[in-house]
């Protein structure tokens, strides 16, 4: 029997892999500022989502905008 814990209530709408391309593209920015002021495990917990996909979405952020 498995039993699953649910620390708190998250909409499903709310969860950054629910979002349109477009509004991804607007959370980029903001996703990348705050974790690079208050790192990427606080910015994953605030975006519901894994420390993976914030370092990933840096890497990519930065590496578009440094071609510029």
């Amino acid at each position: 029997m498995s039993t699953e814990y649910a620390l708190y209530y998250i909409d499903e709408k709310d969860l950054y892999k629910n979002q349109t391309k477009e509004k991804k593209a607007q959370l980029e920015p903001k996703i990348v500022k705050m974790a690079k002021e208050r790192g990427i495990k606080p910015t994953a917990r605030y975006f519901y989502t894994y420390p993976s996909t914030i370092r990933r979405i840096i890497r990519k952020y930065e590496s578009e905008h440094n071609n510029k």
